[in-house]
């Protein structure tokens, strides 16, 4: 063997067959389509099974992913792929899967534990944000083409043949299984031309990273003080009525299901719990054991229905994780009845206002007198935590309120228990509450509410609140028509 055969690189198929190709001049878009042509007679078919390996393939299901990307191999073995990978990509196979199946160029979101703690991603047209540490930034990437969105929106509506999406339903809610975190979901939502303009289509999707925490646990985020730990806990074991209420994104979810959870784990029996939703909100079900949860799902015409029927099943505690305004009609009906031990979440800031948003938004749905409905929401709503998002996408609680109606007055007033000074940075406290709020804590829970006026005691002496009392306006100028 002389010196020049020494020298020579071994033998390479792969080598050899990119030696016959153009070097880096094919376009990676052409070929995606040639290759979807010439895949298409043998794997396109128009059937249930297919429809439902797309579905599963879009959300990273192993099998659907390791049948589309067996295929994708076998095509590129047979014709191999010599131009540039877009950048978002490592491999020509995976450029291929994901731009054909997944969800392009924002697939790392889904699949890349990266991403794992990112609560949001949203698609404007061609661009991508996704939430990082309570905030949104620019994804690294964005979609290839408006043709690409398209492609998109039409994939993930095949996946729950029911939703409706044109120019007369601009906007769809659904869920798909999360692939980072088995058992929960991602709530997606689209609005399409004209709810926005052409070329703006618009996919939000939220994930729910964060695991049951207890009070404790919500101390250590410092979304509420250590000190006031266990005057939560005893005001959540009274089961009076309360709205976990707040902007989006401010962590009201999850601190409803602190709440529930404490009420669930304080008891010393086997409790009852209706969860009504229309997307899969909470949790709870996956976290605690032991008791009777039930999960509903109920679409907003049946919710009132659903909603009355899910009284047969005994709950002590009935739970709706995003009240919008279906929701507050079953709740409002509930609390009228008598029932204790709800409790909803809420998009507003105002404790005050509370029960005027809950008339309203019946009113609004229903019809019938804003004052009616007024009335009947003082009587279902007793105590309104509000949360807001802080830097660094840590949630802070930012006031406890009992809602009351002063009859010599003829309005209604929120009284502060706990509220975030923001001058001071600490938190103050009050423990002048109602004679009717007590009457009730007590009928529920003597020993829960001897310990809550106990510690209130202690907090307000401590660091004590000033003007804990505000009125709502909106409730008096309806109660004084």
């Amino acid at each position: 063997m002389n010196g020049n055969q020494l020298n020579r690189p071994l033998f390479s198929l792969k080598q050899s067959i990119l030696r016959m190709s153009k070097p880096g001049k094919e376009d990676f878009y052409a070929f995606l389509q040639k290759m979807k042509n010439d895949m298409n007679e043998g794997l396109e078919r128009e059937d249930d099974a297919y429809f439902e390996l797309n579905a599963k393939a879009l959300i990273g299901d192993p099998q659907a992913v390791s049948f589309f990307m067996n295929e994708i191999e076998k095509y590129l073995r047979k014709t191999p792929f010599t131009g540039k990978v877009p950048e978002a990509y490592r491999t020509a196979a995976e450029a291929l899967y994901h731009e054909w199946k997944g969800f392009g160029p924002a697939y790392r979101w889904f699949t890349d534990r990266a991403y794992s703690e990112s609560t949001g991603l949203q698609m404007i047209g061609k661009q991508i944000f996704y939430n990082h540490k309570g905030e949104f930034v620019a994804y690294p990437y964005e979609m290839p083409s408006l043709d690409r969105v398209e492609q998109l929106k039409r994939s993930l509506l095949k996946s729950d043949p029911n939703k409706k999406l044109n120019k007369d339903n601009p906007s769809v809610e659904f869920k798909m299984d999360d692939p980072l975190w088995p058992g929960r979901f991602i709530r997606l939502a689209i609005w399409v031309s004209p709810r926005v303009w052409d070329g703006f289509t618009t996919i939000s999707l939220r994930r729910q990273v964060v695991e049951f925490l207890s009070l404790e646990d919500q101390a250590g985020t410092e979304c509420i003080p250590a000190e006031a730990v266990e005057m939560i806990r005893a005001l959540s074991s009274t089961f009076r009525n309360t709205i976990i209420a707040g902007a989006v994104g401010s962590g009201k979810t999850t601190f409803a299901n602190t709440i529930v959870g404490e009420q669930l784990l304080g008891s010393s029996s086997c409790m009852g719990v209706v969860m009504i939703e229309k997307h899969p909100e909470s949790i709870l079900p996956y976290q605690i054991k032991g008791h009777r949860i039930i999960p509903i799902q109920a679409a907003n015409e049946e919710l009132m229905e659903v909603g009355v029927e899910s009284l047969r099943h005994d709950p002590n505690i009935l739970y709706m994780t995003e009240m919008r305004y279906n929701e507050w009609e079953f709740y409002l009906w509930s609390g009228e009845k008598g029932y204790d031990g709800i409790t909803g979440t809420f998009h507003t800031v105002d404790s005050e206002d509370i029960p005027y948003q809950g008339a309203f938004a019946v009113s609004t749905r229903i019809g019938g007198s804003l004052k009616g409905h007024l009335i009947s929401a003082l009587k279902s709503c007793e105590l309104v935590f509000i949360l807001e998002s802080v830097p660094n996408g840590k949630k802070r609680l930012t006031r406890i309120s009992e809602v009351f109606y002063d009859e010599e007055k003829n309005s209604v007033f929120a009284n502060d228990l706990m509220r975030w000074e923001l001058q001071k940075r600490c938190w103050s406290y009050n423990d002048k509450l109602t004679k009717n709020l007590i009457l009730k804590m007590t009928r529920k829970n003597e020993q829960a509410t001897q310990l809550l006026q106990k510690e209130l005691g202690r907090l307000a002496a401590a660091k004590p609140m000033d003007q804990p009392i505000k009125e709502s306006l909106k409730s008096k100028i309806i109660l004084n028509e």
